[in-house]
């Protein structure tokens, strides 16, 4: 993550904790990443030709169209004043780990071979809650690659229990000539 995302989602997150809204500024921010990121809209929100009024326009028509609020308007006013506009997703990802952590919350990414079942799912989290002693929000992905098994990354962290790996693992001692 960039030194200057981490500058001002710092900036933001402090604004949203003093006006009490740390989790509207959250959702605001997923919403409009989620829309400025898309085809449609992506090339006209990075377009470097743009001049300062231009972006300014271009976050009013966004804040009268998606009523985000008055905070995170001024911000990104504050952004396009700066050519800072194309850090957004960036300052949303930094900012959401910020939210998490003042939570006393994680993330967690599992990646299986087949779909896992809610019960595995919530095995899964436990473990990981134990392991962080936070709360963890999962998300689950599938990937047949992996053979069997799964694997779960977290606070940077990964934990590697794929088919994949075991084989890799096995090989590994069978070339350097050790069994066990």
């Amino acid at each position: 993550m960039s030194a200057v995302a981490r500058r001002y989602a710092k900036a933001l997150f402090h604004l949203a904790r003093e006006a009490n809204q740390l989790e509207q500024v959250a959702d605001e921010l997923d919403q409009l990443v989620t829309l400025v990121t898309s085809p449609e809209l992506a090339p006209v929100w990075n377009n470097p030709l743009l001049n300062a009024q231009e972006r300014r326009e271009i976050v009013a028509v966004l804040q009268r169209q998606l009523g985000f609020s008055d905070l995170l308007g001024r911000f990104l006013s504050y952004l396009a004043d700066h050519k800072r506009l194309r850090e957004l997703p960036a300052i949303r990802q930094v900012y959401q780990q910020l939210l998490d952590e003042a939570a006393g919350r994680t993330r967690a990414r599992i990646v299986s071979a087949l779909p896992l079942s809610p019960e595995q799912v919530e095995r899964l989290v436990q473990f990981l809650e134990r392991r962080t002693g936070k709360k963890v929000l999962a998300e689950t992905v599938t990937d047949p690659s992996l053979l069997g098994g799964f694997l779960v990354e977290a606070e940077g962290k990964v934990y590697d229990a794929s088919v994949t790996n075991q084989l890799a693992l096995l090989a590994a001692r069978l070339g350097a000539g050790t069994s066990h």
